[in-house]
């Protein structure tokens, strides 16, 4: 049965993109109050074409935080609350909820997706600093 309930996830994810929308119309409206007269450059265009991949890590960061969050408050509620063994919390069936997806999944499966995301994100943005780098290396020599 299709539940139009939001989840927990979704409204985080809500803030989330709130909180981003009101950075970026804040950090907008800065630029725009220190010089009003001044036409957007080519500088300034690279600069929005170098956020994008940072961002994105970021996002990947953010989104796998906020999964391991969820599994480990999951985790603590069934220790704390019903004395379940991190065995069958992990591997274990969760008859009458949501979390299978229809499909199977344990909460071990969302754990290991909530590990992926954070170091797939810290990976990515390790690998662009470095590549920045040395391309700023390579063109001072």
């Amino acid at each position: 049965m299709l539940s139009l309930e939001p989840s927990a996830i979704d409204l985080i994810l809500a803030i989330e993109i709130t909180i981003l929308l009101v950075l970026h119309i804040k950090n907008s409206k800065s630029t725009e109050n220190e010089n009003p007269s001044k036409k957007p450059t080519l500088s300034l265009k690279l600069h929005f074409s170098r956020l994008l991949p940072h961002l994105s890590s970021l996002c990947l960061i953010a989104f796998g935080s906020i999964i391991l969050a969820w599994v480990s408050w999951l985790i603590w509620y069934d220790v704390t609350m019903w004395g379940k063994d991190l065995a069958f919390i992990f591997f274990g069936s969760r008859t009458n909820e949501a979390i299978g997806l229809g499909i199977g999944m344990k909460i071990f499966d969302y754990f290991l997706i909530g590990l992926a995301f954070p170091l797939l994100g810290l990976f990515i943005l390790l690998r662009r600093r470095l590549s920045f780098a040395r391309a700023q290396q390579n063109s001072m020599q």
